[in-house]
């Protein structure tokens, strides 16, 4: 179950739309079992993520990490972005291991993006 943070977080959904230009990076992955998609919108500049937008569908853990990436990957290297928004996560209460794959995907479309 998603913690009450991370709920929080998804229903404000900081980030939530499309970032659009010829700077802009696109990041896609679906799970493939569950369905869930994602898709990252970021700006990189000197390898640094200075801003990011999100759509994402499917269970609410996906949803919610998404959320989480705004917060955890803006100002970040984007080297270091899977390891800030696994940290990220953590401090909003972690995710149950049947929720783990929100995780993944994300990390999955900023492999694409790059």
């Amino acid at each position: 179950m998603v913690s009450e943070a991370l709920r929080a977080l998804l229903r404000q959904a900081p980030g939530a739309g499309e970032l659009s230009g010829p700077d802009v990076r696109v990041g896609r992955a679906t799970h493939p079992v569950c369905g869930d998609e994602v898709e990252l919108f970021l700006r990189v500049q000197q390898d640094t993520v200075v801003d990011l937008a999100w759509r994402a569908r499917g269970c609410p853990a996906c949803v919610a990490v998404a959320a989480a990436a705004k917060q955890a990957l803006v100002g970040a290297p984007l080297d270091a972005a899977s390891g800030n928004l696994a940290r990220v996560v953590q401090s909003l209460g972690g995710l149950a291991a049947t929720e783990r794959h929100a995780l993944k995907l994300i990390d999955d479309a900023l492999r694409a993006a790059r």
